[in-house]
C-alpha cells in the first residue's frame, strides 16, 4: 500500500545538486523501497543531539550492552538493508552518507536526510523509542526539522511515544536546544 505519508515532499531549490535531485526522484518513484524505510513494529528508534558524545555513538554502545536495545532499529540500520540496484550505490546508507559531501550540505545533504527521516518517521508503528539529546534545534537536526512534526500525525504509534513526543514539540517550540530524554522501550 503506497501510503501518502511515506511519499517525500517535492523539493525545489535552485542549490539543489543533480545527485539530490536523483535521489529524490528514485524515492519518490520507488514506492516499495520507501514502504521499506522502516522498523519492525515496537522497534523504530529515533535518536538526535549530544549526550556528551554524538547520540548515535551512545545508542551503540547501549546496544552491545543491552538486548533489548539490540534489537532497536536506527533508520541507518535499516537503510544498509535496503538494496538498490541499478543505482550509484549498493544500498541506501551508502547512497545517503554519499550525499553528504554535497554542497551547500543544509539544502542537499540535509533534504537527503529529511526526506529518509520523514518516510521512516511515517512507517514507524507501536512503541518507538528515542534518544534526543542536546543541540537540538530545527536548523540543524532532523528530528527536530522533521521527524517530530511527521510522528505526531503517524496514528500508528502508541500513547506513551505519543507522550513524550509531545514533551519534546514544547522542548522545539520554546527554543529549549538541551532536549536530554531518552526513552528506551520494550
Amino acid at each position: 500500500m503506497d501510503s501518502p505519508n511515506c511519499r517525500p515532499k517535492k523539493v525545489t531549490h535552485k542549490a539543489l545538486q543533480p545527485a539530490i535531485k536523483e535521489f529524490l526522484a528514485y524515492l519518490q518513484k520507488n514506492s516499495q523501497v520507501r514502504a521499506n524505510i522502516a522498523a519492525p513494529v515496537n522497534q523504530t528508534l529515533l535518536y538526535a543531539g549530544n549526550f556528551i558524545r554524538p547520540a548515535w555513538q551512545f545508542i551503540e554502545q547501549v546496544k552491545q550492552r543491552s538486548p533489548e536495545a539490540a534489537g532497536k532499529k536506527t533508520l541507518p540500520d535499516v537503510l544498509a538493508t535496503i538494496t538498490t540496484p541499478g543505482q550509484p550505490h549498493p544500498n541506501l546508507l551508502a547512497w545517503a552518507k554519499a550525499l553528504d559531501a554535497l554542497q551547500p550540505w543544509k539544502e542537499n545533504g540535509f533534504i537527503a536526510w529529511r526526506a529518509l527521516s520523514g518516510i521512516f518517521a511515517a512507517n514507524a508503528s507501536g512503541a518507538v523509542s528515542f534518544q534526543i539529546g542536546s543541540n537540538v534545534s530545527k536548523d540543524e537536526k532532523v528530528f527536530a526539522a522533521t521527524e517530530l512534526a511527521v510522528l505526531l500525525r503517524n496514528p500508528a504509534i502508541d500513547a506513551i511515544a505519543r507522550y513524550a513526543l509531545g514533551y519534546y514539540q514544547r522542548c522545539i517550540q520554546s527554543g529549549q536546544t538541551a532536549v536530554n530524554l531518552g526513552l528506551m522501550r520494550r
